[in-house]
């Protein structure tokens, strides 16, 4: 079976919008999120405390908010081509059913759902991943496996293969895989 792990926040959806929404309120001085060009972007304006209560409370708020436009299409090609998809999100054990409801009621498919602090667990009998962080990149690339996702102020200057839209990632996943029959076939450049 081909596993392929897909990322919820910033790979289905508008993640980072929302965040800043809620993160200015606190703290009018937050630089705009196309600006946000690292992952620690937020230390300079919130605790983390106040950091990670904005994002535990987005995951539970997730019915609020819609996908992607080609969110569906993108699900729907990679079980076209044969994925088993593992939907794979860093958030707390108690957002699971606000984020199963969401995909169902967005018509996302999947076939499992694993929230963790670590993604890395799922990599050794998987294809790859789509994601937006460029440490989870980096650390699929070290692994062995494709590892690719959108363009984001935070991953645009990694060497790996991003893409401005869901529709060129899946592209990219579904050519990786048709013409992946040699183990010495490079999944990722060189980053």
């Amino acid at each position: 079976m081909k596993k392929l792990i897909v990322d919820i926040d910033n790979t289905l959806w508008d993640f980072s919008a929302v965040l800043y929404k809620r993160m200015v309120k606190v703290n009018p001085e937050l630089t705009l999120y196309t600006e946000w060009h690292d992952l620690d972007f937020w230390k300079k304006y919130v605790t983390p405390r106040a950091f990670y209560s904005f994002i535990r409370d987005i995951h539970m708020d997730q019915y609020m908010f819609t996908p992607y436009h080609d969110a569906a299409p993108f699900l729907s090609s990679l079980k076209e081509n044969g994925f088993h998809i593992i939907i794979a999100s860093h958030r707390q054990k108690e957002a699971l059913d606000p984020t199963e409801r969401w995909l169902r009621a967005n018509n996302l498919l999947f076939d499992e759902i694993h929230l963790s602090y670590d993604k890395t667990v799922l990599f050794d009998d998987c294809f790859g991943i789509v994601d937006d962080s460029p440490l989870i990149l980096g650390k699929a690339y070290e692994a062995g496996i494709m590892g690719t996702g959108l363009k984001m102020p935070w991953n645009k200057y990694k060497d790996y293969p991003l893409f401005d839209s869901l529709t060129e990632v899946s592209l990219f996943v579904n050519s990786k895989h048709d013409a992946f029959r040699s183990p010495d076939y490079p999944l990722n450049p060189s980053p």
